[in-house]
């Protein structure tokens, strides 16, 4: 692993950056300066930055937010967010009854599409879920477990727009579906995740890169992130090189001998 390395540094090993976005380039607060502009500077050599994220907002509707936050287009040339593989998915596939586990403002990922949503597991054909379905007072809704034993019983596959189980974000601890997907693994339930770290996340975004007229071989690829169960491990899945925005002292994880691990404790040039 090479250790506090600036973007600038190694750029010209590669075509395409496939970046994350929250606590990548911003956070709670606001946008990163030096990340943004990293990214601007990547792509000022003539290289693609495709943004790919475990949102749940389709890529439309993310790039608004960042837009927000201070992220412009000039810092990435495309968007791919894991709504979008749902989205997809649902379109192709004969699924007209949803049950949806999450945020209700999580819901814009089913705009357009020819689905209904219920709130009974008998009447559904498909789970999503695209987060932490808040209860009473921020926790546990008292019906989750008996959803999911019932699901399982069934043998409804679940579809799970963000594994990320958990993050501490200034003091708070954010919770996110792969924590409903974990418990429905354990039920014995099938789970299809649509975002990182599985691959298909990344195989869609250099597809986004090769329709900028890039088309660079996945080994020219590197993929920049804070997570290691998510962006590392999905890199490393993926036989993608990766650039791992975490403190100094974290543990080196275990890594195919054929990739590249780079680590710095925040994107900048």
């Amino acid at each position: 692993m090479v250790p506090d390395t600036c973007l600038g540094d190694i750029a010209a090993a590669y075509d395409v950056l496939l970046c994350d976005v929250f606590l990548t380039l911003h956070d709670a607060d606001g946008a990163f300066p030096d990340a943004v502009e990293a990214l601007r500077r990547f792509r000022a050599g003539g290289r693609t930055v495709v943004l790919v994220s475990n949102s749940a907002l389709p890529g439309p509707a993310l790039v608004a937010t960042l837009g927000r936050v201070g992220i412009g287009p000039d810092a990435y040339d495309c968007v791919v967010t894991s709504a979008d593989l749902a989205r997809e998915l649902l379109a192709r596939s004969a699924v007209r009854a949803i049950l949806h586990l999450g945020p209700v403002g999580d819901r814009a990922l089913l705009a357009g599409l020819a689905v209904e949503l219920t709130e009974a597991v008998e009447a559904a054909d498909v789970i999503l879920c695209t987060g932490w379905p808040t209860g009473p007072a921020g926790g546990e809704p008292p019906a989750l477990s008996q959803v999911l034993e019932a699901a399982a019983a069934r043998g409804l596959e679940l579809i799970c727009t963000n594994p990320d189980r958990s993050v501490e974000v200034v003091g708070r601890v954010l919770r996110f579906a792969g924590l409903v997907a974990e418990r429905y693994a354990a039920l014995g339930g099938r789970v299809l995740a649509t975002g990182k770290p599985d691959p298909s996340i990344y195989r869609v975004a250099l597809a986004a890169a090769a329709d900028r007229s890039i088309g660079r071989p996945a080994a020219e690829a590197l993929v920049v992130g804070d997570g290691l169960a998510l962006d590392v491990a999905g890199a490393f899945a993926s036989g993608l090189d990766a650039l791992w925005i975490t403190e100094t002292g974290s543990a080196a994880p275990a890594m195919p001998p054929t990739a590249r691990l780079y680590r710095a404790t925040a994107l900048r040039w």
